[in-house]
């Protein structure tokens, strides 16, 4: 008993000297970090942050605590460390609020990530982490939007692995959402989806501005074509009306390519080579052909997610291996137009260097190559267009009405007087 209270007490010191240098960087706001899904680390991968024991579902808490998020993350080498965490309050948009930690952390400001196991007969030696929080130490105080932030030693640039995103809700309005079978813009009725959102405002709330609230409807995982900060198309002492002619449109695209990588042994549909190299595998995968004239035909998949699990007589956590996945598409000439990026949970959603496919003039093909864990993925290609931030599959995939989406819609409510917002609904809808 004594030896344990000395642990604690020692830890206790450590986290309030560490406590010193985070407090001083968020004071100063001295943020190192964007406020979204990145890695800063390439020996940082597959890092995973959902419900515990719901893989597939949103990184979304409630305020009372009842349930915890799980996170975990893959570091290539053979050398273990203890890292640190913490985590920022963000407003609406994900920008980093005007708060200081001791308003919205309940507990110490930094938290530590010890619990790490070494993976077992894999060609790629890595550490896997875990952690399940909040934890007695470290836990949010207010609902809105979070980015954890996980580091080595002191929270600095140099220092950084990865962020997260996720969200802790107190649920005190109700939230009505739907994709009506025909657009408002008949131009576009047949290819695009169009969410209408209704707020059942309480009546303490009633005689709030209602520039006070701010919606946020995201189409799958996707933040490069999110729609974030929606005013009230109508108001209503009881409820909010969200109907707008082209502002809440989305693309319907096609159904998600799927990818089997649940083993290296065997090759299943998209596969066509797989190479053992000394440190990791190669996976090369049929060419994908252009969708874009294709009759809509549905099938099943995870909205664009992944799922990351090995064979059966694997365990997934340490047992995994790793491999460069290629991929390819045909074209004809290289785009004057735009650049050609893998869409989907496999690149954590991220529109970057890492997801951008290149043309390959002899081959006269667009080629990228994605360093992935034993799983099932999901995936789109997409042309992200200069000057442009959201990607539009059409060209490539088609678009269709008909097709399954799911939309993640959350409401915001600053209340006069306060610098800060939070997150009062949250509903995710199937598409049909």
């Amino acid at each position: 008993m004594i030896a344990f209270q000395n642990s604690e007490h020692i830890k206790k010191i450590r986290l309030l000297t560490l406590l010193l240098v985070f407090v001083s960087v968020v004071c100063n706001a001295q943020f190192p970090f964007e406020s979204q899904n990145k890695r800063y680390n390439d020996q940082v991968q597959t890092v995973l942050l959902h419900p515990v024991d719901e893989p597939l579902s949103q990184a979304l808490i409630l305020a009372d605590a009842t349930n915890a998020l799980s996170l975990s993350f893959d570091v290539i080498g053979d050398i273990a460390y203890t890292y640190n965490y913490t985590m920022i309050h963000c407003n609406h948009r994900w920008e980093p609020s005007d708060l200081q930690p001791n308003e919205y952390i309940e507990g110490y400001h930094e938290d530590q990530i010890n619990d790490y196991r070494f993976s077992l007969n894999t060609l790629t030696p890595y550490i896997h982490y875990k952690l399940i929080f909040p934890t007695s130490y470290l836990k949010p105080k207010l609902s809105g939007n979070y980015l954890l932030v996980v580091y080595n030693g002191e929270l600095s640039k140099e220092n950084l692995l990865f962020t997260r995103r996720f969200q802790v809700v107190d649920p005190r309005i109700t939230l009505k959402a739907s994709v009506p079978q025909h657009n408002r813009d008949p131009e576009n009725g047949r290819t695009h989806q169009q969410v209408d959102v209704e707020a059942l405002i309480p009546a303490y709330l009633g005689n709030i501005p209602a520039n006070s609230f701010f919606l946020t409807i995201q189409q799958n995982g996707r933040t490069d074509n999110i729609v974030e900060g929606l005013q009230p198309s109508q108001t209503y002492t009881d409820h909010l009306v969200y109907e707008y002619l082209n502002e809440t449109v989305f693309e319907g695209s096609n159904h998600w390519r799927n990818l089997d990588l649940k083993s290296f042994k065997y090759q299943s549909e998209r596969i066509d080579r797989i190479i053992t190299g000394d440190d990791y595998f190669t996976v090369k995968l049929w060419e994908d052909k252009r969708r874009n004239r294709q009759v809509y035909a549905s099938d099943i998949d995870i909205h664009g997610k992944k799922l990351i699990q090995a064979r059966q007589d694997q365990e997934t956590d340490i047992e995994g291996d790793y491999a460069w996945v290629e991929f390819s598409l045909p074209y004809s000439a290289p785009l004057t137009h735009g650049e050609i990026h893998i869409l989907g949970a496999a690149n954590d959603w991220n529109i970057d260097a890492s997801s951008r496919m290149r043309y390959n003039y002899q081959m006269k093909r667009y080629e990228a190559s994605l360093f992935l864990k034993q799983g099932y993925y999901n995936y789109l290609y997409g042309i992200k267009e200069a000057g442009g931030k959201a990607v539009l599959t059409e060209e490539i995939e088609g678009s269709h009405w008909d097709n399954q989406h799911e939309y993640l819609i959350s409401l915001y409510f600053r209340k006069p007087g306060t610098s800060y917002d939070q997150l009062i609904g949250t509903i995710l809808i199937n598409s049909h």
